[in-house]
């Protein structure tokens, strides 16, 4: 693990803001979840790869899975729960791919899989934690350049809602209040799931804040965040497969 990686930055940050988390909140269960989740996860990538690498590898995305569903999932859920979301992370990881890539996010399929499977519930620690969060994902948005998809994402988030806003006298500022900053810039944006190019990370933020917002004005609560953002990644793998076929 080198520090100039973008993944060890990202892990570093995800277990410092965890401790600075359990301090605030004083939840032991949160720190256990994470660990439950990470150590599911790594174990699983691990064997997975030695299968056919025959090489003992941990890998720092699976490390940055576990951590992700550590904060995203209850604390109180049972810890098989949260592993089972690990190992359908990774499972997923390996066995759902298009051209040699993984389709969906790891981590949102796998937490929506036990949402939707086993009635799971999700407590998104920190999500609104935005002082912190935002310059730490506006940093990552550009290493890893989604920072369009980002701002594409806020565009329509600001476009749909307005109209809300102006009809219930409320202030523009307040759509910010309500936006899940975790799912925003620690999930959205992960790189093997989202578009290179830049017209099309445009579409993708666009996309999953149209997603979003449709899900919650028709009354899909069942974690409308993850939902959209595995659609936006489903409608992206099709369309690739398509062009694929049209060469």
């Amino acid at each position: 693990m080198k520090i100039k990686s973008i993944k060890t930055q990202l892990s570093l940050f995800l277990v410092l803001f965890a401790v600075y988390t359990y301090f605030i909140e004083k939840n032991p269960l949160f720190l256990l979840g994470i660990l439950v989740a990470v150590f599911a996860s790594v174990v699983l990538d691990s064997i997975i790869n030695y299968l056919k690498n025959k090489k003992f590898v941990i890998t720092e995305s699976s490390i940055i899975t576990g951590l992700i569903i550590g904060y995203v999932i209850s604390s109180d859920e049972f810890w098989w729960i949260i592993a089972l979301a690990s190992i359908f992370a990774i499972a997923s990881k390996h066995l759902i791919r298009f051209r040699k890539a993984h389709i969906f996010n790891p981590a949102a399929f796998g937490i929506f899989l036990v949402v939707l499977l086993f009635g799971a519930y999700t407590q998104w620690n920190a999500a609104y934690s935005w002082h912190i969060i935002i310059p730490l994902g506006i940093y990552l948005a550009l290493k890893i350049k989604r920072i369009s998809l980002v701002v594409s994402y806020f565009a329509a988030a600001l476009f749909l809602y307005a109209p809300q806003a102006f009809l219930y006298n409320a202030s523009l500022l307040d759509i910010f209040g309500y936006l899940n900053y975790f799912f925003i810039f620690i999930m959205m944006i992960e790189p093997k799931t989202t578009p290179v190019r830049r017209r099309s990370k445009i579409i993708f933020g666009t996309g999953v804040a149209a997603f979003i917002f449709a899900f919650y004005e028709i009354g899909i609560l069942l974690e409308a965040e993850l939902f959209a953002l595995l659609a936006v990644n489903f409608l992206g793998a099709l369309l690739e497969r398509r062009r694929s076929w049209e060469r």
